[in-house]
């Protein structure tokens, strides 16, 4: 008989316990009876093939496993406690007097109640030191694990509250509490596939999982699954503000208005607070739904008509449809509304160029010194005010507020580019998975127009050319891409053999979800920015579609994204130009690796090169956007659809070069970008 290998054993034993963390639980099952065939008197081996029958409810097998382990650990509390939760009644009394004779307390799980309720009670901090003691007292207990899961996740400690959390749901399967925090934290982490495995368990346990539930489902395009969810949920709780107010949110997704507003009065009449008029009124703008937005800023207005947040959303609502003289007009209302009325400020700066004698100037530079405004407010000033001084001509005086603007956002954002290069692996590895799948009949044979590339390099003008054609509609920025692909990729990184038809299933998704927005059967344009990294992915989910990147000098690039002021919490990258600089050359590394792999589906537009010569360019674009030429694409500032991007008002006129080569006036400025810039980004 040849001598047992403990490298292999090792191995084994490590690939086993990959493959239950993923969830491949079949194939651990076997890893793990080939180490104990090698090893029989493995404890630990046993004691994971237990804890797999645990999870799937199969308690005798789960029990002589753990029995198995306990022969060669009989003193191993975990195994003990692990075996109490698979017998009940006798069988659980006798079991207690073994374990009592063995030395071991069977009940070796401290109470965690009062640490969890210091965690509701704003004390999370104060009990995640103590939960951290417990764990180090009990290092093979459940509960402190899931008390120092708790009290991270109530701090959005996300990164440090998953281990303590997945300790916590592998140590008792059993736990409802533990699989929903573990849902949770990955839902706020982006691995959604693993978050709807623990959130589904927990509701298999009994556990309420409505809201996070119907959450990952929009995440995912599931709009209509997440709305029937919380309908359900409503139904039997018609008092609780947050299902309402989610449920709400979810039928203005489904473009839904009247019922979305009905629901959200109701979820005011029992609590909720009044401001979410506003951001129902924001998220039918967001879904596109414009004339609903408007209507519900009308019947808000009607009610509180100072509501300084509702009359700016009224006046960016104005301004993405082309209407700057009465957007002035709402937003100059809501600045002389409220004390602070950052947005509507900055909303009014952004609406046109700026000339002395403005009458937002004063209230501008009188703000902008404020420091009793709150940072968020001084911050979104900094960058209004940045604006108005290039507006002015006083270019010396710019760059002082962009930095301030930009050290503001990035302390409540911070970003690090490892973080970066992570997910970008992990599309890549995607990809580099699914690549050569047939996914021919059971594809969309949809034709969607990705136009992508950086953020701020004229992809909205594009855009806009592309939309001035009679079969087209513009559809914007549409987030749904990354959203359906986002499962797909962790699938294809975790589960690759349960994979199945998920990508066209995907591409099936994000379809349903961008016709409705759009409101269209024929072809429709996406600007994603996001889609640049994804082009390999949604060419296999939609393999009609036609994908469009520009290309503008980094340089002015840089410049621009330094000068804007982004959604905060969205690119994170643009708040620091060294990080720009390096995003810039991750993009182009994409790029590039997508057109060597499919140069047929990819068309690049240079900026400089459109804007010095329009029309071989647009000739040119419109065959790659497989269109019949038609000469309203040469004059794109006519168009009338609303622009809710940051180039509202630019794509108004007709195309111009202003734009070319403005990083030369601050060149010195820009140093930390132009250096990046010089270090390509290697995939």
């Amino acid at each position: 008989m040849l001598p047992i290998n403990p490298a292999r054993v090792k191995a084994l034993y490590a690939q086993a316990m990959a493959a239950q963390k993923a969830g491949r639980l079949d194939q651990a099952l076997a890893l793990y009876g080939q180490v104990l065939a090698l090893r029989p008197d493995l404890a630990e081996a046993q004691f994971q093939v237990g804890q797999i029958h645990a999870t799937r409810g199969h308690k005798a097998k789960a029990e002589a496993a753990f029995r198995k382990a306990l022969k060669s650990r009989p003193r191993e509390p975990a195994i003990w406690q692990a075996l109490a939760k698979t017998v009940s009644g006798g069988a659980l009394k006798k079991l207690r007097a073994e374990a009592a004779r063995a030395g071991v307390a069977l009940d070796g799980e401290p109470d965690i109640s009062a640490l969890l309720a210091r965690v509701q009670g704003n004390e999370a901090e104060a009990a995640e030191a103590e939960a951290l003691a417990l764990v180090r007292q009990f290092p093979n207990a459940a509960r402190p694990a899931l008390a120092l899961g708790a009290a991270r996740a109530q701090q959005k400690k996300w990164g440090l509250a998953l281990p303590a959390l997945e300790k916590a749901a592998e140590r008792d399967p059993a736990s409802p509490m533990a699989q929903v925090l573990l849902g949770e934290v990955l839902l706020q982490m982006g691995q959604v596939f693993r978050a709807e495995e623990a959130l589904l368990a927990a509701k298999r346990l009994g556990a309420d999982v409505a809201i996070p539930l119907a959450r990952l489902l929009r995440e995912t395009c599931r709009d209509g699954a997440a709305e029937k969810t919380l309908a359900a949920a409503v139904a039997s709780n018609r008092r609780n503000t947050r299902l309402l107010t989610d449920h709400a949110m979810a039928l203005a997704a489904l473009r839904r208005p009247k019922e979305a507003l009905r629901v959200a009065e109701k979820a005011i009449a029992v609590g909720a607070p009044a401001v979410m008029r506003v951001q129902l009124a924001a998220a039918m703008s967001a879904e596109g739904d414009v004339e609903a937005a408007l209507a519900a800023t009308d019947a808000a207005l009607a009610r509180d008509p100072g509501n300084t947040d509702m009359l700016t959303l009224r006046g960016q609502l104005l301004q993405s449809g082309g209407d700057f003289d009465g957007a002035r007009d709402v937003l100059m209302q809501a600045i002389t509304s409220g004390a602070d009325a950052a947005e509507a400020i900055r909303s009014y700066v952004s609406g046109g160029k700026l000339a002395a004698g403005d009458p937002i100037l004063p209230v501008l530079e009188a703000r902008a010194g404020d420091l009793s405004l709150p940072i968020a407010s001084r911050r979104t000033l900094a960058f209004a005010m940045a604006k108005a001084l290039e507006d002015l001509g006083r270019h010396d005086e710019v760059f002082a507020h962009l930095h301030r603007a930009n050290r503001l956002m990035k302390s409540e954002f911070p970003y690090r580019f490892e973080n970066e290069r992570s997910h970008v692996q992990a599309v890549l590895d995607a990809y580099r998975v699914l690549k050569g799948r047939d996914l021919e009949g059971i594809a969309p044979q949809d034709a969607p127009i990705f136009v992508t590339g950086m953020a701020r390099s004229g992809t909205t003008l594009v855009e806009t050319i592309l939309s001035a054609h009679s079969g087209v509609t513009a559809g914007g920025e549409l987030p749904y891409l990354s959203k359906a692909m986002a499962r797909v990729i962790d699938m294809a990184n975790l589960v690759p053999d349960r994979i199945g038809d998920a990508m066209a299933r995907a591409g099936q998704d994000y379809i349903t979800t961008a016709r409705r927005r759009t409101g269209t059967d024929g072809i429709f344009t996406d600007k994603a920015i996001s889609t640049y990294a994804r082009i390999g992915l949604a060419a296999m989910a939609l393999p009609n579609a036609r994908f469009i990147v520009l290309k503008r000098d980094p340089r002015d690039v840089g410049l621009s994204i330094y000068r804007n002021m982004f959604t905060p919490g969205t690119h994170l990258y643009a708040s620091d130009l060294g990080d720009i600089g390096r995003f810039i050359r991750q993009h182009d590394a994409f790029v590039e690796f997508w057109g060597n792999e499919m140069p047929d589906k990819v068309h690049v537009v240079e900026y400089e090169a459109l804007t010095a010569d329009p029309e071989p360019v647009i000739r040119d674009l419109v065959t790659a956007a497989g269109l019949e030429w038609e000469e309203a694409c040469l004059s794109p500032h006519k168009a009338t659809r609303q622009v809710a991007t940051l180039s509202f008002a630019q794509v108004r006129q007709p195309i111009y070069r202003a734009s070319v080569a403005a990083w030369k006036r601050y060149e010195n400025e820009m140093t930390p970008l132009l250096e990046a810039l010089e270090k390509p980004v290697v995939l």
